[in-house]
């Protein structure tokens, strides 16, 4: 074991504001900063607005580069001046008479190879963070995110070659890369930090579902909102609230302008996010039967879980690993009439559904406690 003193360099796409993978990645380093790691973040090209350009966000330095920068010709003299700010911080972070190393959000792809490649040749040591396999990815993008995704797939064999460990979510994606004959693999769940309200022991009057998420395919929206059709023909003063933003929640927010008890925020502040989570009354997770759904894991079910809500969730990926019936009310992917039934029930048996929301706050804290999983990498980065 390399006893000096680790100095870590975070590739990543948002920082400090971001998606459920930024804070992911926020409570690693949040965990590893007291273990007196050192600690730098560069993210590029963020879709988010960040609060500037470079400062320190709970204590963790950051630098956001290539903002506004589109990968297309009519930018090449930007994109040019984007990769030489980045491979020129990579070179100021290093530290001297210290272990660096490099933790990639995600797999190698045509936007990171060249600062990958950069690190390593300066010495540093790689960890690949990986969470999805993009080989299943069928989404309809824009043309150029298409073909960024593309090259996640054809480069898919440099993160076994490059990568001095591999983190994975899930068990397909350890199995995936031991096939592939990666020389470290370790699965470190997602993490959720606790955001129960102990005083709340009724439902809200009108009743709130609520889904968070990028609204992709995997997502499983339109099988979620066929689903509250249905139980709202019923309980007429329900309100289902999405929130996130994208291209997709654009299109559904179109389609379902007329629909007074549908309600999207778009993308809220933190703050406003979690306090939204944790006064819901249900919270649901309900993706799709797809191969992409169920290679990765669904980052929202911690967040989801912490509030101590109850919790409609598709079983796939992992999730009956972690849960079962007393959890949560697990349902079969693709399958409004079940999210609709369970719905139902939820509002019928109030005290049973507080009861599992209460449950899967117990599972939250057992499996994806931010402490215990930071220690997880905390070992990983020990042993590179």
């Amino acid at each position: 074991m390399d006893e000096r003193k680790v100095n870590l360099l975070v590739l990543m796409r948002e920082f400090p504001v971001g998606m459920a993978g930024t804070k992911r990645i926020l409570h690693f380093l949040e965990y590893l900063r007291i273990q007196d790691v050192l600690i730098n973040v560069i993210s590029f090209r963020s879709k988010n607005a960040q609060p500037s350009k470079k400062g320190i966000f709970n204590s963790i330095p950051y630098l956001n580069i290539g903002a506004g920068v589109d990968m297309r010709l009519l930018h090449i003299h930007k994109i040019l001046l984007y990769y030489i700010e980045g491979l020129v911080a990579i070179v100021h972070l290093k530290k001297r008479h210290c272990k660096n190393i490099v933790y990639n959000s995600g797999g190698i792809s045509i936007e990171n190879i060249l600062f990958i490649a950069w690190a390593k040749l300066l010495g540093y040591r790689t960890i690949l963070a990986i969470e999805e396999d993009y080989a299943f990815f069928k989404d309809d993008i824009k043309t150029i995110s298409k073909f960024k995704f593309r090259t996640v797939k054809r480069l898919d064999f440099l993160n076994c070659h490059w990568a001095n460990a591999i983190v994975v979510v899930s068990t397909y994606l350890k199995k995936k890369y031991e096939d592939f004959k990666a020389e470290k693999v370790f699965l470190i769940p997602i993490s959720a930090k606790l955001n129960h309200n102990e005083n709340k022991k009724v439902f809200n009057n009108p009743l709130m579902v609520v889904y968070a998420g990028s609204f992709a395919d995997k997502d499983g929206v339109t099988d979620l909102i066929d689903g509250f059709n249905s139980f709202s023909n019923y309980y007429k003063e329900a309100k289902l609230i999405l929130v996130g933003k994208s291209a997709q929640q654009l299109l559904y927010k179109e389609k379902y302008k007329n629909r007074n008890n549908i309600v999207f925020k778009g993308f809220i502040p933190d703050n406003e996010y979690y306090s939204l989570l944790r006064e819901a009354d249900i919270l649901c997770m309900c993706r799709t039967e797809s191969d992409f759904a169920n290679a990765g894991f669904p980052f929202k079910l911690g967040e989801y879980l912490a509030t101590g809500n109850p919790v409609i969730c598709t079983k796939v990926s992992d999730v009956e690993i972690y849960l079962t019936e007393n959890d949560g009310y697990l349902i079969q992917p693709n399958s409004p009439r079940q999210i609709s039934e369970a719905l139902t029930e939820i509002v019928k048996n109030p005290i049973e559904a507080m009861k599992k929301g209460l449950n899967g706050l117990q599972k939250c804290r057992k499996h994806f406690s931010p402490e215990l999983n930071g220690e997880l990498l905390f070992e990983v980065i020990k042993n590179v």
